[in-house]
């Protein structure tokens, strides 16, 4: 059965057979037999969806066909009302999470998003490249009332709600490595990095700051070689992108609050399992201590406090938190 167009989606393939042009709107409205104020109509939902189209005087409508920028007024109307948000974008910053705690002062919560970065970093002080035109990076500042021993839990929603935004947005499955790398096939395509703050004295964090950096289109050749090997991307730029970034962004944050809310019955939990690339493979674990020292487990679950269930080679067993792991093949 042919599919029945809305009078928007014809009007969005009229622009899209003449991109980055103007076409007028008494031309559309002649080619779809409508009146002017439908064409109007049709124009502002598009926009309303976080399409970019211009308008001139006597020469009409145009569809920016490459533009996939942050649109913080789409992302806000696109959200619940009652989350406790502020909104902030900027074209470049050193990184996400040092900008979300300079508005740490704040009672909100806040987002923070940006094109690029010039000191992106991830976990154990590593760099998180993160060029222009390439990818999403954005943080949430957050004011969870839960202790800090469970602050791993928020990384391990974080991961769950990337995991199914990039599935709700293009249709992809991805993975997580424990505890918080996302990939696509043996490729890291994004990585989360979660900081707490507050004195321990308190039973709970003043707040968190949750880092998402996500590589969405291929690098260009400024990617070092070593980073080369191990990152990924989601797709390419001839593919269709209208929107993609503010779509990522807000399908996180609708399953990132949703989980939040539901903390205490840990409803991420089981999807963070399903996700998980690690579990029935060996890993190698890494000691910070003795970086030359070689241990080997199989992984064999997720545990209820989100540690790494492994069996090592002499068959003791151990819940591990905080390590680093990396699959091996021997």
């Amino acid at each position: 059965m042919e599919k029945e167009f809305s009078t928007r989606e014809k009007v969005l393939n009229i622009l899209k057979q003449n991109p980055n042009a103007f076409v007028s709107g008494q031309e559309i409205a002649d080619t779809l037999f409508l009146t002017r104020a439908g064409i109007w109509k049709a124009i502002k939902s598009l926009r309303e969806s976080g399409f970019t189209i211009e308008s001139v005087t006597n020469k009409g409508y145009r569809l920016v066909c490459d533009y996939d920028g942050i649109n913080m007024d789409f992302i806000k109307k696109s959200l619940p009302e009652n989350l406790p948000l502020k909104y902030y974008s900027y074209e470049e910053v050193t990184s996400t999470n040092d900008i979300a705690r300079e508005h740490a002062n704040e009672k909100s919560d806040i987002l923070i998003a940006a094109d690029s970065q010039t000191n992106g970093r991830g976990r154990k002080g590593r760099i998180f490249f993160s060029p222009k035109d390439t990818g999403l990076y954005f943080s949430l500042l957050i004011h969870p009332e839960i202790p800090f021993s469970k602050a791993t839990y928020i990384t391990c929603i974080a991961a769950e709600s990337l995991v199914l935004s990039i599935q709700d947005s293009l249709g992809i499955e991805t993975s997580i490595k424990w505890v918080n790398d996302i990939f696509l096939k043996e490729k890291k395509i994004a990585g989360i990095l979660t900081e707490t703050f507050g004195s321990l004295e308190e039973e709970f964090p003043e707040y968190v700051v949750v880092g998402v950096g996500i590589n969405i289109y291929p690098f260009g050749e400024e990617l070092p070689s070593d980073i080369k090997k191990r990152a990924g991307f989601l797709i390419k730029k001839t593919d269709n992108t209208d929107n993609l970034k503010n779509l990522l962004c807000i399908n996180f944050i609708k399953h990132f609050y949703a989980f939040l809310s539901e903390i205490d019955r840990k409803t991420f939990l089981d999807g963070y399992r399903r996700h998980s690339n690690l579990i029935g493979r060996y890993v190698r674990i890494h000691n910070d201590k003795k970086p030359s020292k070689k241990e080997y487990a199989l992984v064999t679950g997720i545990d209820d406090e989100c540690r790494l269930l492994v069996t090592y080679d002499d068959k003791k067993t151990a819940a591990l938190t905080g390590k680093e792991v990396s699959v091996v093949k021997y």
